[in-house]
């Protein structure tokens, strides 16, 4: 520096220049120095952005994923919907169409039904009180008309009659325990009634109907109803059911003039061939007579009973006591023959029943099979089987009676083995050759 020249202060903005520049340099060495630390931080940013954008990119890919599966699935429930709409289209056309045909068929029932009678069961208080008069019935004719062969028998002018045919036939429907008491004293009226009961059983009672309900022989619309009767109770259909179709299907054909007029046929061959078979114990009765009364008294009333009872939706039905009848008097309705026929009360008593002997079957009892909803109530007896007993002194005495006179004059004796059942001469009374005891 020359002499005399002053060295003059920085000016103002050169110490502001002079000062930012020391401020730079200071802040480029704080800056050097934390580099590295910057660095990595950004490089953790990096990091962290990149994970951030492949999580975001994860997860478009899954909602665009999960988007098409909800547009499937739309889809998928839109045709489901048009489906279960279709659905109840046709579950609506269907139950207009169910609820159309049922009302077709009850105005199909209304109309059959209107066409014949009202139908009204008989009650088993009125089932028994006819069968009771039925049963009185047989006993009084018998009592009437049997009296005068009595008297000839009393007398021995019977002994040079000839029996004829009908004695053979009369002698087939003595059951086998009335056969072991043909001696018995009195006991031929019992006998004669239990004849005509065995015989209106069969040909009225033992059957499925008691009438024929056609032309053919082995009575086939009779054969078809209870098949099919049989075919609806395998089905899920109730007993009730069945038994009332049954009844309505019978009543609808017996309401038919055709059958009123095979019915009245059918009637006059039975009493016809009863009449046959009763002239041997009533042989002074004209043949025109002897039918007329048979018919009246007891035919007629058999049949119109027959035909209540097998029209009705309660199974009714005639039974003969059983084999063992002798070991359980106290259910039947004895008939003491040592007392005129006074009946007995052995229900009370085990001693009473020690002195009393059996000696056969008079009459069927009359049982019911209530049909209730679902099914069959238990067999009831409403008329109890008549059987004759003897409850006196000593053993039942033994004297000469009709039953004896008629079985030995006929052409095999009463001791050979004899038809279980009878041979009407009519065809169309054929079906009692098959009946089982």
């Amino acid at each position: 520096m020359e002499p005399g020249t002053e060295i003059q202060p920085p000016s103002q903005e050169e110490q502001v220049v002079k000062d930012l520049m020391t401020q730079d340099y200071s802040q480029a060495d704080r800056t050097a120095s934390q580099r590295p630390v910057l660095e990595s931080k950004l490089a953790d940013e990096l990091r962290l952005r990149r994970f951030t954008e492949d999580v975001l990119d994860a997860r478009q890919e899954e909602l665009e994923h999960q988007e098409a599966e909800n547009k499937k699935l739309s889809k998928k429930m839109d045709s489901l919907q048009k489906e279960l709409a279709e659905a109840q289209r046709e579950l609506i056309e269907a139950r207009n169409q169910t609820k159309a045909k049922a009302k077709q068929l009850q105005d199909a029932k209304d109309h059959i039904f209107h066409l014949q009678p009202r139908r009204k069961d008989i009650t088993e208080s009125e089932a028994q009180e006819a069968y009771k008069k039925l049963c009185g019935n047989v006993q009084r004719w018998v009592e009437n008309r049997l009296q005068p062969v009595l008297d000839e028998l009393e007398s021995g002018r019977l002994r040079g009659r000839p029996v004829g045919a009908p004695a053979a036939r009369f002698a087939a429907l003595i059951r086998e325990p009335a056969r072991r008491c043909l001696g018995a004293h009195q006991s031929d009226e019992h006998h004669v009634i239990a004849v005509i009961m065995y015989y209106i059983w069969l040909a009225l009672f033992a059957k499925p109907f008691y009438c024929p309900l056609d032309g053919s022989d082995d009575d086939a619309t009779i054969t078809w109803i209870d098949e099919l009767e049989t075919t609806m109770s395998k089905l899920p259909r109730d007993a009730a059911h069945c038994r009332e179709w049954r009844s309505e299907t019978l009543s609808a054909l017996t309401s038919q003039p055709l059958f009123k007029s095979r019915r009245a046929a059918y009637i006059g061959l039975v009493s016809e061939d009863l009449a046959s078979l009763l002239s041997i114990v009533v042989p002074r009765a004209s043949h025109g007579d002897l039918q007329s009364s048979v018919r009246r008294t007891i035919v007629e009333p058999a049949a119109d009973f027959a035909h209540k009872l097998q029209l009705a939706s309660s199974i009714f039905s005639l039974k003969w006591p059983a084999r063992n009848a002798s070991s359980r008097l106290e259910v039947y309705e004895c008939i003491n023959l040592a007392s005129g026929g006074l009946v007995l009360d052995l229900g009370s008593s085990t001693s009473a029943r020690q002195k009393v002997t059996y000696l056969f079957d008079v009459a069927p009892g009359l049982f019911v099979e209530r049909v209730d909803v679902g099914k069959k109530a238990p067999l009831k007896a409403i008329y109890r089987p008549n059987v004759l007993v003897y409850v006196g002194d000593g053993e039942v005495p033994q004297r000469p009676t009709l039953m004896r006179w008629l079985c030995d004059n006929t052409n095999g004796s009463a001791r050979d083995p004899l038809p279980r059942t009878a041979m009407p001469r009519s065809k169309t009374l054929s079906s009692i050759r098959s009946s089982k005891l």
